[in-house]
C-alpha cells in the first residue's frame, strides 16, 4: 500500500564551484528538487511537491514529471533565485548571484528558495506524511500526519531554543544538519541527543562524512555510515536524504532503516553533480549494501 508524502521546498538555479574538483554551471537545484527525487527511490511513496516553479527554466517541470512527482499544487512564477555555492574544505557558502547594488563583495547569505509559501489546505488534505524545508513555523496539517523538518539555519541562529520548539510536531521528526547542531553545542553526538531531550521529538542528524545519527525519544541512538561513498559534488546531499528519510520513516521504517535509507541515497547524489544521479537512480529496495548501523 503506497503511502502520499507532501514536500514544501524550494528551487532554485545553482552554479556550483567545487574546490578543487571543478565547476557546473546554470544547474537545477534546491531542496523542493533534491527531495522530491529522493523520497520517490523508497518503495511505495507517492510524492506531492509544493513550490514555486518557474517559466524561466521549463526543465525543473519536466523532470520532477517524468520521475513522477505530482506538481498540482505548484505555484508558477517568472523565475526562482540564482546562487553560487562555493564548496571548499573549509565549508561551504551559498550567495545570490545578484549582488548588493554597487558592492561585489557580499557578506549575506541567499534567501532561502522558497521563502515564504503558504502551504494551501488541499495541498495538505490526504498526505500520510510531510517534509517542511527551512519553514518558519509548522503548517496545520491534518491530524495523524506525519511531520518533519528540515530546519532553516538562519531561524536557529537567530532564535535558538524557541525555533526548535516551535517545529517539533508531536510523532514527528527533527532533521538537523552539522553546523546547525553546533547552536546547540559544538559536540554534534551530544547536541542531538539534547535536541531529542528538550523537544520530545525524534532526531535524525546529518553529519556529513560521519554519516548520521538517528536519536529515538527513549534515548536509544544508531549511528548510520557508508563504507562506500565517493563524493564528486556534496551539493544536495542533505536535501536528498530528508526525503529519503521521511519517506521510509512513513512507509513503516524504524528509525535506523530510515537514517540507512537517508544516508544510501546521500551516496548516490554525492557520485555526480547536482541532480544528476538522482534521475538516473532505480527504486531501492533496501538500503545500499556497505551503509553500517550501529546501535547504542
Amino acid at each position: 500500500m503506497s503511502v502520499l508524502l507532501g514536500i514544501s521546498g524550494g528551487l532554485s538555479v545553482d552554479h556550483l564551484v567545487h574546490a578543487p574538483v571543478g565547476a557546473r554551471f546554470g544547474c537545477l537545484g534546491g531542496p523542493g528538487l533534491y527531495a522530491a527525487l529522493a523520497a520517490r527511490l523508497v518503495p511505495e511513496t507517492q510524492v506531492r511537491l509544493h513550490c514555486s516553479l518557474p517559466r524561466s527554466t521549463p526543465e525543473f517541470a519536466r523532470v520532477l514529471s517524468d520521475a513522477g512527482v505530482d506538481l498540482t499544487f505548484a505555484e508558477h512564477v517568472e523565475d526562482v533565485p540564482r546562487v553560487w555555492i562555493l564548496t571548499s574544505d573549509q565549508g561551504r557558502r551559498i550567495v545570490s548571484t545578484s549582488p548588493p547594488r554597487g558592492n561585489e563583495l557580499v557578506n549575506t547569505d541567499a534567501p532561502a528558495p522558497g521563502e515564504g509559501l503558504e502551504l494551501p489546505d488541499q495541498f495538505l488534505a490526504t498526505l500520510d506524511s510531510l517534509l517542511c524545508c527551512s519553514p518558519r513555523a509548522l503548517p496545520a496539517a491534518a491530524a495523524g500526519t506525519l511531520i518533519a523538518v528540515d530546519p532553516d539555519q538562519r531561524y536557529v541562529q537567530d532564535k535558538g531554543d524557541d525555533y526548535w520548539k516551535s517545529v517539533a510536531a508531536p510523532g514527528g521528526v527533527l532533521l538537523p544538519s552539522r553546523v546547525q547542531l553546533t547552536s546547540i553545542d559544538i559536540d554534534a553526538r551530544q547536541a542531538a541527543l539534547h535536541l531529542a531531550a528538550q523537544t520530545g521529538v525524534r532526531v535524525v542528524a546529518r553529519l556529513d562524512a560521519d554519516g548520521m545519527l538517528a536519536v529515538d525519544t527513549d534515548g536509544r541512538t544508531w549511528t548510520v555510515t557508508d563504507d562506500d561513498v565517493h563524493v564528486t559534488d556534496t551539493t544536495g546531499a542533505g536535501d536528498a536524504s530528508a526525503g529519503a528519510i521521511v519517506a521510509a520513516l512513513s512507509t513503516g521504517a524504524d528509525l535506523a532503516t530510515a537514517a540507512a535509507y537517508g544516508v544510501s541515497v546521500a551516496r548516490i547524489v554525492l557520485s555526480d553533480w547536482g541532480h544528476a544521479a538522482l534521475t538516473r537512480a532505480a527504486p531501492l529496495a533496501a538500503p545500499l549494501d556497505r551503509v553500517r548501523v550501529i546501535g547504542r
